[in-house]
């Protein structure tokens, strides 16, 4: 079992940012940094670095608000992920990786396509995993914003209405309410109920558009994964309208579902061939 382990790291407003830290062995020269979805998922990603086939060590870092050292549910301005995303990668490679794997699992897919339409060259590859790209691309199914039943483990509810006229306000240039409450998802950190998540938060996780050209110089460097079984994401819409959208590929991992996808063998075996390629 890969040892996890807890550090910190300053970001440019100086806050101290949480992550966890996956060890492999001693020579490692790949940094695989795992942004995490609506939840974090920690069991999970703790199961997909036990399940990794490449030599590599894997950082999860905890998005601002959801973390424990500072405000929870709410972020001071919006982008403000698209920062902190950025000096945490710039944090890594002063370790001295050679190789950064910049993946994301569901809505932190989001995040890195942030960071791509802006700095394309942030990471040397980039993996998406079960990818909640947008809340309004007809890949989701009817439910994917809704409470789930527990047997599905996906386990969060948004306020969908809420986040139309919040959006339409922002839009208006009226932020004025963007701290109000638009998700909650189960606190991770304290067992004792649900976290709250505002709509600054939750926005600075999406573009407003995706660009066609979005992958353009990045040919080679992208992989997409989504499970057949997949309880949010359509696995055959989602490969359609990537076809049409970026002429890319979406490999559709079988028998296997949003969350379970992070530690199936097939889709390890796959970014192990990816990467060795």
């Amino acid at each position: 079992m890969v040892q996890e382990k807890w550090f910190t790291y300053r970001a440019r407003d100086f806050s101290k940012l949480q992550y966890a830290y996956y060890k492999k062995n001693e020579e490692n020269t790949t940094a695989i940094i795992m942004i995490h979805g609506i939840t974090a998922e920690l069991e999970h990603h703790r199961k997909m670095c036990d399940a990794l086939k490449i030599d590599a060590d894997v950082f999860l870092p905890i998005l601002r608000g959801y973390d424990r050292l500072n405000k929870r549910g709410d972020l001071s301005h919006f982008g403000q992920y698209d920062e902190d995303l950025l000096d945490f990668i710039h944090n890594v490679r002063k370790q001295g990786y050679d190789r950064i794997v910049l993946a994301g699992h569901s809505m932190g897919c989001a995040n890195i396509l942030r960071l791509i339409e802006h700095q394309p060259q942030a990471a040397d590859y980039y993996l998406f995993l079960s990818p909640f790209f947008h809340p309004s691309l007809p890949v989701y199914r009817d439910e994917a914003t809704n409470q789930f039943k527990p047997e599905t483990d996906v386990d969060y509810t948004v306020y969908t209405k809420k986040t139309l006229l919040l959006m339409t306000l922002y839009k208006f240039k009226i932020p004025y309410f963007s701290y109000k409450t638009v998700a909650e998802i189960p606190d991770e950190f304290d067992a004792k109920g649900k976290l709250a998540l505002s709509f600054r938060l939750l926005s600075s996780r999406f573009l407003e558009t995706l660009p066609d050209r979005l992958f353009e110089n990045l040919h080679g460097k992208v992989k997409t994964c989504v499970g057949s079984n997949d309880e949010v994401v359509d696995a055959e819409e989602l490969a359609r309208w990537y076809d049409q959208k970026f002429h890319e590929s979406v490999e559709i991992i079988q028998n296997t579902d949003h969350n379970h996808i992070l530690h199936d063998e097939e889709m390890h075996q796959s970014l192990a061939q990816w990467l060795s390629s």
